[in-house]
């Protein structure tokens, strides 16, 4: 949707924001081109949002909402760990190509300069830490285990976050007016392609998955096949 076709000017505000903040980064895009990007006044955004900071504040919220559902509902705690670990990855894959732009910004745009936003992104990690904590222990694993987590905690998102990214990335310089020769002919190639099938993300999702498992089996040295959950 472009934003001359959305009438909504919250919207629109919205819209603009997370595409110039995923492609720039917060600190570098101004309230003034937001609201030339959404057309509209700049009141409009203090009206809406309460300013810029507040737009990032709703990104955040909303992705944080939509990753958190994404990693929770994978099952009931008697669901083979086989199944709601590949349920887990689909739905994350799911979650990141559905709101590429906004996941983007919310896990990598994230200044760290703001206390009220650091705040935030405490608040949605202690607000989820038990849940989490008890996946984790289905999974074999000991929270307590700093190594441990070191390793394992947000392994799965940094994986597909940074796919998302790169898929990101090469589609807008696939789409630059001025694009060179020689990055037509890159794009071309069909391992390079920056549009991709369903059925691309499905194999995606599983191999991803099925590496997890591996890893988690050598790692906890546990059996996971016919394992079910605490």
């Amino acid at each position: 949707m472009t934003k001359s076709s959305e009438k909504d000017p919250k919207k629109r505000i919205f819209a603009a924001a997370v595409s110039l903040f995923a492609q720039k980064g917060y600190a570098s895009v101004g309230i003034r081109e937001i609201a030339r990007t959404a057309e509209v006044q700049i009141s409009m955004i203090n009206y809406y949002f309460q300013g810029k900071i507040g737009i990032l504040k709703e990104i955040m919220n909303q992705s944080f909402k939509l990753y958190y559902e994404a990693i929770h509902n994978t099952g009931e705690e008697n669901t083979p760990i086989e199944t709601r670990i590949r349920t887990l990855v689909h739905q994350l894959v799911a979650f990141f190509r559905d709101n590429a732009e906004m996941a983007i910004v919310a896990f990598s745009a994230i200044p760290i300069d703001i206390p009220e936003i650091i705040d935030l992104r405490i608040k949605w990690l202690e607000s989820n830490r038990t849940a989490t904590e008890r996946l984790y222990v289905q999974y074999g694993l000991d929270p307590r285990n700093e190594v441990d987590m070191a390793v394992m905690r947000s392994y799965l998102t940094n994986i597909v976050l940074g796919f998302f990214e790169s898929l990101y990335c090469c589609d807008h310089i696939a789409n630059l007016p001025d694009l060179s020769q020689r990055l037509r002919n890159h794009f071309a190639h069909d391992e390079h392609r920056v549009e991709k099938e369903d059925s691309f993300f499905e194999r995606y999702a599983d191999r991803l998955a099925t590496m997890y498992l591996y890893g988690l089996q050598g790692f906890t040295g546990n059996p996971l096949e016919n394992r079910k959950g605490v």
